[in-house]
């Protein structure tokens, strides 16, 4: 029977006035160790150890690793002060703890490393909110650089490794880095994520590691640019903590249950069917529930189907065969308290993916026929393979981040065009998937015109991956949705292509009619306005809207590209982005017009990528990825170019590499002189020395980017660098003006995030 088992350490009181005392861990360890106490959300058995001696804390962990099974999940959740002494060796520091002799007075991070590797358990998390403020004793220098590795010291197969930052640097407490707060950004953004359910991102009921992570690094990122968490992971398939207890049937599908079209009813009954298939408890229980009510639908259809649903899937049916048992949580002078620890049928000895849940009655999550077949990029560099990388470009990237599990999209009416215009209004959700009660293969992959439509899109942030089939109406060619991708600040969006221009305008003007559509931010008055390409010829029409039926209202943007007959209908969610970004982002992509589509000529399948552009993106740092990134046909001589976007704190970039050295100065002495380069930093010349570390490693130079037909006075500043040893020629530019608030606009703005990322 699997068990859940959870240690929560926290320390705030020192006794070595050289550790400042804190006020954040002890709220920290209460309420982290309540959320995965309760039954209802992550049915934990947790022990909970506050301002204790380290050969007491040492000894518990030792304990806590023992004795575990194979299929068991381990969690050890730390808060308080971590230390790294002038070798680079991480402590983490007790009460007794004394900065001159941590090897003798703390819980060194190998031991804790070495517990682990001992432990059967095949599913270890380890979560660390510290700051490392006191690192170093006073009057000493560091030997070692100022990152604390906490992901590699800790890293090992079966863990999942989350940390709130990893650089000798504050991991702030609310409004000051002086314990003045009475929970840290980090643990408090965990804790919500998971007690209200914010965390579960796909809408499953389940709140996996993946998730939260990607919940509370965007949240904390939000509120403190300056802490950047961390996670690393090297484990088989996905981990689920939680249960989100306030889990509801998703808008969308609600909506399309109170539709007077029979349709969308319909549409309704299947997503419910794959909800049910694919969630937690709760999810399940709430579901039936929606279903029982559509007995008594007006349509006979409706009715019989959902009669026939609740025949197969009765309420109390047994869905696993082990139980749960009550068991005691284990604390040090707190409240005990009760929980369940979650149960889940063993898994055999050959199975390959696991999923430790906290639900007591889980089914095994029904197998998704798209994951068996093959994928739509080749999976990424095993762990042992990325230990022997070469040097990444940068400094320290970030982890790579994962896209979220397909989210459901907003619920959105929509107009679909039919013989003689009948408009029949809908939702994002409305494509069929297939008969209620019944898998249906692939069902969401996209087809040969799916991904012919995707080679036009112009943004990066698109791929198999991301979209998804939808089927088409009468006199269209192909219909897909794509789902968010904030890693390359790409909205939620559905295109459309078309059999003929009048199929495709009057999609438009029906879609405009029925949404209430107007002339975008910036543009004449008017019920629209046209687009241009680059050299001035009008090549459709662009219109902007609010969503209404979305709470909060979501900003839509309605884009036509005649030449291609497709159109992109784009959805800024203020869940996605928080407002006024959302609207912000919307004008902005709405004041670049042409630039949502490609040129026929130049359409390019996104999930191409050459073995040169693979060992490009091996060199550039983990916040350039295959999924915000995309081939470009490199000019000779260079092996490879890559064209990336970013989020909005980033520049978006264009990476080059060179056979050799020589090409990459020639190709960036060329850029500098067409380009007028000038030096950053405003000394004499046309460029500065790029160092780290105080080492030098090639050359950067700022340029004045000069603008479009278009777009005459869209100066961008750009920053070109050229790295000696790799070859590789990098272009970074800011977002130009009207760009969201938090967006890097300016060439001061831009320079301090290179000296940051890359110096």
């Amino acid at each position: 029977m699997t068990g859940r088992f959870a240690l929560v350490v926290a320390t705030y009181s020192f006794n070595d006035p050289g550790l400042r005392q804190l006020t954040a861990p002890v709220h920290d360890a209460e309420a982290f160790a309540e959320v995965l106490a309760d039954p209802a959300i992550g049915g934990f058995e947790v022990t909970t150890l506050i301002n204790q001696p380290h050969h007491v804390v040492g000894a518990a962990i030792g304990d806590f690793f023992s004795d575990r099974r194979r299929d068991d999940l381990t969690l050890l959740y730390f808060s308080g002060h971590g230390l790294k002494d002038d070798a680079g060796k991480l402590y983490l520091a007790m009460t007794d703890t004394r900065t001159l002799t941590p090897l003798f007075t703390s819980v060194a991070a190998d031991q804790i490393d070495y517990a682990m590797t001992g432990c059967h358990s095949n599913h270890q998390v380890l979560i660390l909110d510290c700051c490392y403020s006191g690192a170093f004793p006073a009057g000493t220098i560091a030997k070692a650089d100022d990152q604390v590795h906490a992901l590699e010291t800790f890293s090992g197969r079966g863990r999942t490794v989350l940390t709130a930052s990893d650089a000798t640097q504050f991991a702030f407490e609310g409004e000051t880095p002086h314990g003045q707060a009475t929970q840290s950004v980090f643990t408090r953004h965990l804790v919500a994520g998971l007690r209200d359910g914010g965390a579960d991102l796909d809408q499953d009921g389940d709140i996996t590691v993946d998730e939260l992570y990607s919940y509370v690094h965007d949240h904390v990122v939000a509120e403190r640019p300056r802490q950047r968490p961390k996670k690393q992971d090297n484990i088989e398939g996905r981990t689920v903590l939680a249960r989100n207890r306030n889990w509801q049937v998703p808008q969308h599908i609600r909506t399309a249950l109170e539709s007077p079209a029979v349709r969308d009813r319909r549409n309704a009954l299947e997503d419910l069917d794959q909800l049910h298939r694919t969630g937690g408890a709760i999810v399940r229980t709430r579901i039936h529930d929606a279903i029982t009510r559509l007995v008594n639908d007006d349509s006979r259809a409706i009715a019989a189907a959902a009669a026939s649903w609740l025949d197969s899937h009765p309420t109390g049916t047994p869905t696993s065969s082990a139980s749960g048992s009550g068991t005691a949580v284990k604390t040090d002078s707190h409240q005990v308290r009760e929980t369940i620890p979650a149960t889940t049928p063993e898994s055999s000895k050959d199975a390959v993916q696991h999923e430790n849940s906290p639900a007591t009655d889980q089914a095994p999550p029904h197998p998704d026929p798209a994951e068996s077949s093959p994928p739509a990029e080749p999976p990424g560099p095993s762990d042992d393979e990325r230990a022997t990388e070469p040097a990444t470009l940068f400094s320290e990237p970030a982890p790579r981040r994962r896209l979220r599990d397909r989210k459901w999209a907003i619920p959105m009416a929509a107009a679909a065009l039919a013989i003689g215009c009948v408009v029949a209004v809908g939702g994002w959700h409305l494509a069929p998937t297939g008969i209620a009660g019944h898998a249906v293969a692939d069902a969401t992959a996209l087809r040969g015109a799916d991904v012919d439509l995707l080679k036009l899109v112009a943004a990066k942030g698109y791929h198999r991956s991301t979209c998804h089939h939808m089927n088409p109406d009468t006199g269209q060619v192909s219909f897909i949705e794509c789902d968010t991708n904030k890693a390359a600040t790409a909205p939620l969006a559905r295109f459309y292509r078309f059999t003929s221009i009048d199929k495709l305008t009057d999609f438009y003007q029906t879609y405009s009619r029925f949404m209430h559509t107007g002339s975008c931010p910036g543009d004449p008055p008017g019920p629209d306005a046209p687009v241009f390409d680059h050299l001035r010829k009008p090549v459709g029409r662009k219109t902007c809207a609010v969503d209404p039926t979305v709470n909060p209202a979501a900003s839509m943007l309605v884009v036509t590209d005649e030449p291609d007959l497709a159109i992109a209908v784009s959805a800024y969610l203020p869940s996605e982005w928080t407002s006024p970004i959302a609207e912000q982002l919307r004008n902005y992509d709405a004041a670049q017009g042409y630039r949502q589509f490609r040129a026929a000529d130049e359409a390019k399948d996104p999930d191409e990528f050459t073995s040169a552009d693979k060992d490009l993106l091996s060199h550039v740092g983990s916040d350039f990825t295959r999924m915000n990134c995309r081939h470009e046909n490199p000019s000779q001589p260079a092996n490879a170019q890559i064209d990336c976007s970013a989020t909005l704190n980033y520049p978006n970039a264009t990476f080059e590499s060179q056979p050799t050295a020589a090409a990459a100065n020639i190709g960036y002495q060329s850029e500098i002189s067409v380009l007028s380069g000038h030096a950053c930093d405003g000394r004499p010349g046309q460029d500065s020395p790029w160092t780290r570390n105080n080492r030098p490693i090639g050359r950067f130079t700022c340029v004045a980017f000069p603008g479009d037909t278009v777009h005459p006075d869209d100066h961008s500043p750009c920053l070109i660098s050229i790295h000696d040893s790799l070859h590789i020629m990098s272009v970074f530019c800011a977002w130009s003006a009207g760009a969201p608030q938090t967006a890097i606009t300016t060439e001061p703005d831009l320079v301090a995030w290179f000296q940051k990322w890359a110096g």
